[in-house]
């Protein structure tokens, strides 16, 4: 493997089959890193230490690693102070950091203090773990707009950290100190949004037996992040716009203005251009909320970020459920990044967790990993390929709750055309999600 190191901090990785392969790539360009795994080479009866003493030369100032079984080459002769080894196997999480520690990307590190905007991400952000190449651009965005007080669309698949998104945008804004309130309206009856988020007055309907004030209120010089944006009703729609433009509101049922100086994140897993196209979503809020969108990739558009989340889930329910697991086994690394993740961040947690409490060793085995993981073939691993695998003794109650998540997941999140599949109502669909906790 072949590793260089460009300006804007990204890694282009070239990987070659053979030793003659490698070769020419290195006459036809510079690389910053190589990667060799000699195992396979001296089993073939290649000579290892010669090869050594070539690299020596013909990559004389580029560090290698040379990866081995344990033969002790390094004192076996001349090698060269750039070559290092390492014995296989190595852990995904040992690797990347031996990655990130021998790369020498001194105008990466340059090209990042000169630009103010380049986050120092490697692995985590404001609470966001796995971040990866393909997230770069996303922290990138956050940093952009935390300073600028002016609305978010967070735009992704259900459990692909939205919430997170949203709150590390308030903790690097000017509004840091006041309050964060979330609410998921697309878990709330629609009757009820409108009095969760502007409030109500005493008798503005059955049940209202005194005044309350909404999150708005509640969160006054503050952010107001509202998940699921898409599920509101349009009169609640209208009521939104209003804060949007002119700053104020009415409580529900009452009759005086309410001034709020909030900051609103609003987001959302379905289509909602699609929806304004359709009618289900006011196109005038649509484009007060879309000033600055940004879209959150699926975890399985996020190269390493199953290895370095599963490290850091393993960690975290070792010590909450005092249990001993170090260590997770290079084959449930594999079945863990084979498969698609279609509820994403959120359903990879709750595999690891349950992983982690039914362990007794120090190792996640692979037997710990749900079955619908491990009958997934690499062949398979598509979102159209989804399927429902269920047997004696599994409960009615499990079943529908993998029958939603796969439809779900077939739907690419879109809960009305879940529900449709389903040959269930919307409002059903939702409470099933609720109970199940797959939201």
């Amino acid at each position: 493997m072949l590793l260089q190191c460009r300006l804007a901090g990204d890694v282009k990785i070239k990987t070659v089959p053979s030793v003659d392969a490698a070769w020419e790539k290195l006459r036809s360009r510079k690389f910053d890193l190589l990667l060799w795994d000699a195992t396979g080479d001296a089993a073939a009866g290649i000579d290892i230490q010669q090869m050594l003493e070539t690299l020596s030369v013909k990559t004389a100032g580029v560090k290698t690693i040379v990866f081995t079984e344990g033969e002790d080459y390094e004192r076996s002769g001349p090698c060269g102070e750039n070559i290092l080894f390492q014995k296989y196997p190595i852990s995904d999480q040992a690797l990347l950091s031996l990655i990130i520690e021998s790369l020498p990307c001194d105008s990466c590190d340059r090209h990042s203090r000169a630009a103010p905007h380049e986050p120092d991400v490697s692995t985590e952000f404001e609470g966001i773990v796995g971040i990866c190449l393909s997230m770069r651009a996303v922290i990138r965005r956050v940093l952009d707009v935390a300073e600028v007080d002016i609305p978010v669309l967070i735009t992704g698949e259900t459990g692909t950290g939205k919430d997170l998104i949203a709150a590390a945008i308030h903790k690097r804004s000017q509004r840091r100190n006041k309050p964060f309130i979330a609410v998921n309206t697309g878990a709330m009856a629609p009757e009820l949004i409108a009095s969760e988020i502007f409030g109500h007055e005493k008798g503005a309907y059955t049940g209202a037996q005194e005044s309350r004030p909404g999150i708005f209120e509640q969160a006054d010089g503050g952010t107001v992040f509202l998940d699921e944006i898409a599920t509101m009703d349009e009169k609640t729609q209208v009521s939104l716009l209003r804060v949007l433009e002119e700053k104020m509101f009415r409580r529900v049922g009452g009759l005086k203005n309410i001034s709020t100086d909030v900051r609103i994140i609003a987001a959302t897993n379905e289509d909602l251009e699609k929806n304004v196209a359709d009618r289900r979503f006011r196109d005038d809020l649509f484009y007060r909320l879309n000033v600055f969108p940004i879209a959150v990739p699926p975890l399985r558009e996020r190269p390493g970020a199953v290895t370095v989340l599963t490290d850091h889930f393993v960690a975290k329910f070792a010590a909450v459920y005092n249990k001993e697991v170090k260590r997770v086994l290079p084959d449930s690394y594999r079945l863990l990044r084979h498969y698609s993740w279609p509820g994403n961040v959120r359903e990879l947690k709750n595999v690891i967790q349950t992983a982690v409490l039914m362990a007794e060793g120090t190792e996640l085995t692979p037997d710990l990993i749900p079955t619908r993981i491990r009958e997934v073939s690499v062949r398979g691993n598509h979102r159209g390929d989804l399927t429902c695998a269920f047997s004696a003794g599994v409960t009615l109650d499990a079943v529908e709750k993998e029958l939603i998540r796969v439809t779900l997941a077939a739907a690419n999140g879109n809960k009305k055309q879940a529900a449709s599949t389903l040959g269930i109502s919307r409002r059903a669909l939702y409470n099933k999600i609720m109970r199940h906790r797959l939201s």
